[in-house]
């Protein structure tokens, strides 16, 4: 798991390292959700954040692919009420609903676990994550064939 340098956290989380560490290794935790990154390919009208309930972090998917996580919430109304302040600082300070450029001004980086290098590249080296739809449609049909 990736966490957010600063760390999006809600008010009814007394202490954010405590949930850090019961996510890493996978403690119960009944009533946290995470905001991430989406690992959708970004660019218009892709999704940019989602919500997790921390039980799905424990999925093959998200040992294999971990999430790049920006904010912790109790409750799925308070993740969403913190997903909803999110958007509004953004649109507030960049006049667009672009939390990805809001968060990350610079581009987000793709970061490969060691297990899981980059496998998804086109045939030029290019990310099929950085290249827009066309190209992760491009590079399923070559894993296709």
């Amino acid at each position: 798991m990736y966490f957010l340098k600063n760390l999006y956290v809600g008010p009814s989380i007394h202490d954010p390292e405590k949930v850090k560490r019961n996510l890493i290794s996978g403690a119960g935790q009944f009533t946290i959700y995470v905001i991430c990154l989406s690992p959708s390919v970004p660019g218009p009208g892709s999704n940019q954040l989602e919500i997790l309930h921390c039980v799905n972090l424990q999925q093959p998917y998200y040992k294999k692919y971990p999430p790049y996580i920006i904010g912790i919430a109790e409750g799925m109304t308070e993740a969403v009420e913190m997903v909803r302040d999110l958007v509004q600082e953004a649109y507030d300070h960049t006049g667009s609903a672009d939390v990805r450029a809001y968060l990350f001004p610079h581009g987000t980086r793709i970061i490969y676990p060691a297990h899981a290098a980059p496998q998804n590249l086109l045939p030029d080296g290019e990310s099929a994550f950085a290249s827009g739809s066309e190209a992760g449609q491009d590079s399923a049909e070559q894993e296709k064939e």
